[in-house]
Parts: structure tokens; sequence; C-alpha cells
């Protein structure tokens, strides 16, 4: 497959070319992640079900002129496990599921077939370097958490010292102004940060880069004059693909929560993790391959031929 720069629709158009020819293997690659995660959200869905019906009992008892009966608090200690053992397995080995579904889009650029061991072979020899990448993730999220903290409480305080002084409705406004943006600044820095940080995990893997200069090639190739907004453009739309799936099977699997089918639950709220996710990473990675070929060019040819030559074909 050609290696050249794409626009920022045909990056789209080649994630559903390759994703629809490689359905199996990528989403087999992906399930190494959603089945443990499954596992543990049927757990969940368990005791959250259960409450939420004893909810729903509560609310209808109430209109019927019930005695007031408090609502239920979160089941601690039928649910915090489950809930710590989702985040945790979902933290640990989204970096491994999201390396070898790139090193799959790599063997394509290169003329060879998505496999499954080909693909976490190479991800799980670099397993010191990906764990290093994910602490200083946590950092760096840290970080950007502190920030928009500071941030949102300084604009209230601006906010505060404007509203004693200025009439109600200039209030309103300027309250909404406010809001416009903490949501437009805040929300678009993290999409993107995120994204710097999945290419500096690619370029982790992909490249045989050290934790520093990963992080340092990931964050270089995305907050630049000529591509912060493209990648913008990118994180938005792959972000609202898997909210909207995730917004349109939780529907289901609410339903199937009221009607206690909690495996059925489990297997519907999974259903966008284990077929949405694999053609966002997949789209990831393209994106991340046409950036390199706009800036490196035949260094990259040459790194994707030193990266699968040792692979089976």
């Amino acid at each position: 497959m050609e290696l050249r720069p794409l626009g920022f629709g045909e990056i789209f158009d080649r994630a559903v070319t390759l994703y629809i020819r490689n359905f199996v293997p990528f989403v087999a690659i992906v399930l190494v992640l959603v089945v443990p995660t499954a596992i543990m959200q049927y757990f969940l869905d368990l005791n959250s079900g259960s409450q939420l019906t004893q909810m729903l009992q509560i609310f209808r008892h109430a209109g019927r002129g019930g005695n007031g009966t408090q609502l239920p608090f979160y089941n601690a200690e039928g649910g915090l496990v489950p809930l710590l053992a989702t985040l945790f397995l979902t933290y640990a080995i989204w970096p491994f599921a999201l390396n070898a579904v790139a090193v799959g889009v790599a063997r394509l650029y290169r003329g060879r077939r998505v496999e499954f061991r080909a693909c976490y072979e190479r991800v799980l020899r670099r397993w010191p370097s990906i764990f290093g990448l994910l602490g200083v993730e946590l950092v760096v999220l840290l970080l950007w958490y502190l920030a928009a903290i500071a941030a949102s409480v300084l604009l209230f305080l601006v906010f505060g010292i404007f509203i004693a002084a200025a009439p109600k409705v200039l209030s309103l406004i300027f309250a909404l102004l406010i809001a416009a943006i903490i949501l437009g600044l805040l929300l678009p820095s993290l999409l993107v940060l995120i994204l710097a940080m999945n290419f500096a995990m690619y370029s982790c893997v992909i490249e045989d880069t050290g934790v520093g200069a990963s992080v340092s090639a990931g964050f270089s190739r995305v907050f630049n004059r000529t591509e912060f907004w493209r990648a913008l453009l990118v994180a938005i739309a792959t972000s609202a693909m898997a909210f909207m799936a995730s917004l349109l099977f939780g529907a289901f699997g609410m339903f199937f929560s009221l009607v206690h089918l909690p495996v059925l639950q489990t297997i519907v709220q999974s259903l966008p993790q284990a077929v949405v996710t694999p053609f966002t990473v997949v789209v990831l990675a393209i994106y991340y391959f046409d950036v390199r070929i706009r800036r490196e060019a035949f260094d990259l040819e040459a790194g994707l031929e030193r990266l699968t030559a040792a692979q089976p074909a």
C-alpha cells in the first residue's frame, strides 16, 4: 500500500478499507482487552443492576405517596473491587492492544498480513518502556488536571468579581462565556494530549525509542503550528465515534439491566469496545504514519521495512 500524505477524508477512507478487509485479526487483537474487562464489567453490572432496581422501586413507591425512603448508596463492598479491577485492567492492557493494532497497520503497509502473534510479539518485547510511558502518562494527565483546576478557579474568581458589580443579564452572559472558554480550551487540549501520548506509544514500539525520546517524538509531532488543528480534528472525530457507540449500546445495556439479564447487558456494552475501538485505533495508526510520511518520507519506509523484516510474512 502506497505511503503518501493523505487528506483528512482519505485517512478515514483508508481506515475503513483496511478495517473491513482485516476485520477478524484486528478484532482478535482488541479482544485481549475486551474479554477480561467484560468479565469484570459483568460483576460490576450485577451490583449496579440491583441498585438500579431498588431506586426504581423507591421512585414508584414515592409516586404512590410513600414515606420517602432514602435512596441506596453505591454498594462499595460489592462494586468497588470490580470497578477498580476494570480500571486497572483497562489501563494496563490498553497500550498493548493499541500498539498491536498499529503494528498490524505497519505490516499492511509493507504488504504483509495482520497476524495476532506477530503483532503482539513485537509489542511484548517493549513492555518495560510501555510501562514506563504509562507512568509518564499518569504524571502528564495529573499536571493537566491541576492546570485545569487552577484555570477554572481563576476564571470563577474573575466571574465573582464581575457579578458583584454587573446586572443579572450581563452576569449570566459572562457565566456562559466562562463555561464556553473552559469547555473550548480544556476539552480540546485533553484530546490532543491523549493523542500525543498515543503517538509516544507508537514511537516506542514501532521506532524502538526509549521513554524520553518517545514522549518527545509524540509531542513534537502533534504540538506544532502545522499539525495541531489537524490532530484536534482527528481526535474529536475518533472520540465522537467511540462516545456515540458507547451511548447507543449503553442504552440497550440499560434495558437488559432492567429486565435482569446481566450476561446480555455485559455483551451488549462490550460491543463498542470490541467493534468500534479497533476501527478508531486503525484511524489513529494511519494518521500517525501520515504525520511521519510528511516529516520523514523515506526514513519511515526504511523503518517499516526493518520492523517487519524479522517477522512472519
